[in-house]
């Protein structure tokens, strides 16, 4: 009898987040996962307890990825727009990843805004817009809930592969969309 295999729940985990960056999460599964790393699922299984422990090592890894694209879009200046463009690369360059953060839900939720509440990003976004613009907290929270929804409509584009824009078209319209957007949030604040 061949010894076992053995392999790190850190080995596991890569192979896991590579095939769900690749084939999206209905694709990982212990047989795919075992073929991905050249062995049985006897080892995967010696390390986690279930196929869903690794489900959920593999959506905080995507959770980490994502916040890595929004913290280098938080530097640029303006930092809303580039949180923004960050999101929308993200799409472009993650697929997968990006619809198993953001297009994955029963929808049985009541949305009364779209600002995401499993974005652990948001409270920075939000802090971006209130800080670069002088806007109130209410009119900060509505600006940012119509550029997330405008955002991802173009985001969804890339992760679906529907359309393509180049990343300038994309600069040029979230620059619109902000700038008629602004407008309203200040005349609305300026009114009250």
């Amino acid at each position: 009898m061949p010894p076992r295999v053995k392999r790190t729940k850190e080995e596991i985990v890569d192979a896991a987040f590579d095939l769900v960056r690749e084939n999206g999460m209905a694709a990982l599964s212990a047989r795919s996962l075992a073929r991905a790393l050249g062995t049985s699922t006897g080892p995967i299984f010696t390390a986690f307890t279930s196929i869903e422990e690794i489900q959920n090592e593999v959506l905080h890894r995507a959770k980490d990825w994502y916040a890595r694209y929004i913290q280098e879009g938080l530097k640029q200046i303006p930092a809303f727009k580039g949180a923004g463009m960050a999101y929308i690369r993200f799409a472009k360059d993650e697929p997968e990843l990006f619809r198993l953060l953001f297009m994955a839900g029963d929808g049985t939720e009541n949305a009364t805004h779209f600002l995401p509440s499993n974005d652990d990003n948001a409270p920075f976004v939000l802090e971006a817009v209130e800080d670069g613009y002088g806007l109130m907290p209410e009119n900060a929270k509505n600006l940012y809930n119509h550029m997330s929804i405008y955002a991802f409509g173009l985001a969804a584009l890339f992760a679906q592969r529907i359309y393509r824009f180049t990343m300038d078209d994309i600069s040029r319209m979230m620059t619109e969309m902000f700038t008629a957007l602004k407008e309203k949030e200040e005349k609305d604040h300026a009114e009250n």
